[in-house]
């Protein structure tokens, strides 16, 4: 396995638990519903540890500056992380699209039944195109897996990078 997808593994396995920290631990850190531990803190140091160190390999090998080649490395990193974490993002927005309303044409969210309002960012549905208010598809898609006007099934697509 190359570093880079190392790193974005490791990464991906810290975001993972602290999103599942109740699975993880019994530790109850008042006040947080992640429960940051040491444990989560020092192994993100250490991946950034690995990005500098590689950065810095690379820097030497091409004769480049380091910023530039960090940001290239924290770039590759940040590509692989989301390869990783694609097959877990939620159906609401891999179902959907973000969309600006051009003009108002009375066109209105089909769940809280309010108008779409010119240069208003709204989320269209992948597969017909209906549109909604972000926050009003966001609650109906945890809810039911389709559209709330014509009812065709949300496919969530794959992402490529």
């Amino acid at each position: 396995m190359d570093t880079v997808k190392q790193i974005a593994t490791l990464e991906a396995d810290i975001l993972n638990r602290l999103r599942h920290w109740k699975r993880y631990s019994t530790i109850d850190v008042p006040g947080t519903s992640t429960g940051n531990s040491d444990k989560e803190t020092m192994e993100w140091k250490a991946c950034d540890a690995m990005k500098k160190e590689l950065a810095m390999s690379r820097a030497r090998e091409t004769n480049r500056d380091f910023e530039t080649t960090i940001m290239e490395v924290q770039w590759e990193v940040a590509i692989e992380l989301g390869r990783i974490l694609a097959e877990t993002i939620d159906p609401a927005i891999a179902g959907t699209e973000d969309v600006t309303i051009e003009e108002e044409d009375g066109e209105a969210c089909g769940i809280c039944l309010e108008d779409l309002k010119k240069g208003e960012v709204v989320r269209a549905m992948g597969v017909c195109g209906h549109k909604f208010h972000c926050h009003c598809i966001m609650k109906w898609v945890k809810r039911k897996q389709n559209c709330p006007l014509c009812r065709c099934a949300l496919k969530p697509k794959k992402y490529v990078f």
